[in-house]
């Protein structure tokens, strides 16, 4: 029984090893959640995932009002097909993006809002991130302006977007 034994209980520690090794490595595997992933798949190094930083029920209204008009008028996505939605968004501190080289951006760093609604990425915005506080309108996700992304001048685009949501 002893020589069993002898053979048994260091059969099972070699075994428990095992299991604990092959835990340790699959916890060090990065699972990203469904917004790092479109930040990744653009090219963009996260720095840090800030987490929800605000959720609300989508609505006309809320359309027409600061902030939200900036931060839905960059997107590609129109906003009518989420009007009753519950919108989620999430801050993420990138590099490698167009608008870490922004004059006075002297972290080198961007950050980006995704917006999400029934569990997907539906888009989002970006702006420098300044170390002091700087007044302006949002970027697309990628960078571009309102008049790059829609190819009109702010007063133009406005009169119609108000014309549209009010």
């Amino acid at each position: 029984m002893n020589k069993l034994r002898a053979i048994i209980v260091p059969l099972f520690l070699i075994f428990l090893l095992g299991c604990s090794k092959e835990q340790i490595s699959d916890n060090s595997k990065k699972e990203y959640s469904k917004a790092e992933q479109f930040i990744t798949d653009m090219g963009y190094l996260i720095i840090s995932n800030e987490g929800i930083v605000s959720e609300y029920l989508l609505d006309k209204k809320l359309l027409t009002e600061m902030p939200y008009i900036q931060y839905w008028s960059v997107q590609s996505v129109d906003p009518i097909d989420y009007i009753g939605k519950e919108i989620t968004t999430s801050k993420f501190i990138v590099k490698n993006h167009p608008l870490d080289n922004e004059k006075d951006n002297t972290k080198k760093q961007t950050l980006i809002f995704l917006l999400e609604a029934d569990d997907e990425v539906i888009g989002g915005y970006s702006f420098p991130d300044f170390a002091e506080l700087h007044m302006g309108w949002v970027y697309t996700i990628d960078g571009n302006t309102l008049e790059e992304l829609t190819g009109e001048a702010f007063p133009k685009w406005s009169k119609e977007w108000n014309l549209r949501y009010k």
